[in-house]
Formats: C-alpha cells, structure tokens, sequence
C-alpha cells in the first residue's frame, strides 16, 4: 500500500509491502528511503509504540469528528496531521476553518449517498446530521456545520460521488 500525508507541512510518501503483517520486523520505505518498523504495542484499532530503526516511538493519534487523523503525538510532541492519498483511491485533506464556517459541505472521500434526512428549504440546527455517506464500507454521518437553511441539495439517496463533490450548503 502506499501513503501520502502531511506532518507539519512537510510531505511523506510511505510504501507498505502488501503481505506485512508487523508481527515482525518489516521494512517500509519512507520517501524511498528504506526503515525497519516492528510494532511494540497495540489495542484493537491503533498502534500505540513502535520501533523504527530500532528506536522506540509512543505515539497518540488525535481524530476529527469524522474519524480521520488531525494530528499526532510522537514521544510527547504533538504535530499536525492530514492523510491526502491511500493508494490510488483515497484523498482527505482536513479542511481550514474558513471553508467549515462557510456552510458549503462537500465529501471527502468517493462513495455513495446512503440517506439523506432534510430537504432544500428546510432549516437545520448545527451539529444535526443530514445524511449519510457510505464509503470504504462505513456509514458516515455528515452533520451540518452551521445552523440555518438548506440552501443548495447537491446530492440524492443512491447516488454515487467523487470527493470533492458538493454535498450541501446551508445559509
């Protein structure tokens, strides 16, 4: 598999061999640049430490609200985070604050339109959900980031998007 994200700024391309399992030492390439990692600790969903290059690292993934990674603690210093690209398929870039307020959704990631709960004209509190987008085989629950009316529908039940797309806008 391969990763593409951004800590602090600064990008990473990441190359995961397809058959590791990190029950051992596996060697992943990090902007070509060839490192062995072998997990120390874990709990059911995140690695907790590891070594790389045979040093100890303990780290602490922070998520946004949809579960997407925002920034992380390595060894007690934190750093900003955003996972752009898995593979060929996936892109996320966490958004700035300006485009949050601004009432305009749109998704993150390709998938489909599960359920959608409001209607153009129809007012909507903050935080409330609108619909559902199905993705990667998880249902996400996209809430309105601002209260008011649903000015713009962008999207129908069953149909399919692209990231990017617009999901709706609230004004």
């Amino acid at each position: 598999m391969k990763y593409k994200f951004q800590l602090d700024k600064k990008l990473f391309n990441v190359e995961v061999p397809s058959n590791s399992t990190f029950q051992s030492e596996t060697e992943v390439k990090i902007n070509r640049q060839a490192h062995s990692i072998m997990i120390a600790d874990r709990d059911e969903t995140e690695i907790k430490t590891f070594f790389l290059d045979n040093r100890l690292y303990q780290i602490e993934i922070i998520k946004n609200l949809n579960g997407f990674p925002i920034g992380i603690f390595v060894n007690g210093e934190f750093y900003s985070v955003a996972l752009l690209k898995i593979d060929k398929y996936f892109y996320y870039r966490e958004k700035p604050p300006r485009s949050i307020k601004s009432g305009q959704v749109k998704s993150f990631i390709p998938g489909s339109i599960k359920k959608v709960f409001f209607k153009l004209k129809d007012p909507v509190q903050e935080g409330e959900v609108v619909l559902i987008h199905q993705a990667m085989k998880m249902e996400n629950e996209i809430r309105s980031p601002k209260s008011g009316v649903i000015r713009t529908m962008g999207v129908r039940e069953g149909d399919n998007i692209l990231a990017n797309h617009l999901l709706f806008e609230v004004e």
